[in-house]
């Protein structure tokens, strides 16, 4: 009868595939320098210059390319000496969607990284989508698999990014055998990247939907004014619903391309509350919704500017943007 250990063992290897599994056939394979495996207590792709969301975001494909995490040198950093200079996971990304590295990594693992590594290593993220670890230990070597691109990491160029592997390489990484994973995620960070995903998911209906909700409420305020002709009121006017609908749609997709023009925040189609857009009257002496008098906000923007005008509001923006913009070095 097999023990307790073997059945394990046997589960594990039922569940084996290659990394080839997780990408196409044509697909890229790039590497980052990561401290440990991909998992519930760091379920996101993080790292620190927005210069390498900016690559991403140009060549990687979900679906088509791969992402391995190679183990740091570092005791430090890379805990586990069966981790170091290894291959030990592969995920899938959405490079479309920047977070904060904070609102997904649980509380405690996070306020332990910032105390040892400062609040400005690894803020930013993007979502997984698929992930995997390697089967190991042990687990393949960089310098053995993967030499000219692991060497790469030592240039001070390539530091705190990804390079690619290519070639023989990169054929060698796809047929290496990994185990699936499934990111436990809690309520809280499935809200926050449902939300974000809305920023960039095709947006043409929910949009239009909003550019409805919005001109709707325009007509209702224009005809709140006592005036039956929404052309000719003296107290607001506005075009035609129709028309109202396809100014704001095209204001929200070409004129804005989707940003609050107060805040140059994202605006998010079915959003409630606080963050529900909402059509601004540039000129708030001026009573016509025209084109050149509109504008899409957030709600709360809008609010704040028209409780204490455009000067006080753009000084609060200015201060509530201070931050520390420097790109400390990323080298896990």
């Amino acid at each position: 009868m097999p023990t307790a250990e073997a059945i394990v063992r046997e589960t594990l290897r039922s569940c084996v595939v290659r990394v080839t599994d997780m990408m196409r056939p044509d697909g890229r394979v790039f590497l980052k320098s990561e401290f440990g495996l991909i998992g519930d207590e760091w379920p996101c792709f993080s790292f620190t210059k927005k210069s390498l969301a900016e690559r991403l975001q140009a060549e990687f494909r979900p679906g088509r390319d791969i992402i391995i995490y190679v183990g740091t040198t570092s005791p430090e950093r890379t805990e586990n000496p069966d981790h170091r200079s290894r291959l030990i996971s592969a995920v899938c990304v959405e490079p479309n969607q920047v977070l904060e590295t904070r609102r997904i990594v649980p509380e405690a693992r996070w306020r332990a990284t910032v105390a040892r590594y400062g609040e400005l290593v690894w803020r930013y993220s993007m979502p997984v989508t698929a992930a995997a670890v390697m089967v190991g230990p042990p687990f393949a070597e960089a310098r053995v698999v993967v030499p000219n691109a692991y060497a790469s990491f030592s240039s001070m160029q390539t530091r705190g990014t990804v390079v690619e592997a290519q070639g023989g390489e990169r054929e060698a990484v796809m047929q290496l055998e990994i185990v699936p994973v499934t990111l436990q995620l809690s309520e809280s960070v499935r809200q926050y990247m449902q939300l974000m995903a809305s920023l960039h998911s095709p947006a043409d209906k929910l949009v239009k939907q909003a550019a409805t909700r919005m001109a709707t409420l325009i007509e209702e305020r224009v005809k709140s004014g006592g005036i039956a002709s929404l052309r000719t009121a003296p107290v607001r006017t506005a075009p035609n619903l129709s028309d109202l609908i396809a100014l704001l749609t095209r204001k929200w997709t070409e004129g804005q391309r989707g940003r609050c023009a107060l805040c140059d925040g994202p605006l998010v189609p079915n959003a409630t509350g606080m963050l529900k857009p909402s059509a601004d009257r540039i000129e708030s002496s001026n009573p016509s919704y025209a084109d050149a008098n509109v504008q899409i906000t957030h709600l709360a923007c809008n609010l704040a500017k028209n409780q204490y005008g455009a000067e006080d509001f753009a000084n609060w923006l200015a201060i509530v943007r201070q931050h520390d913009e420097r790109e400390p070095d990323d080298t896990t």
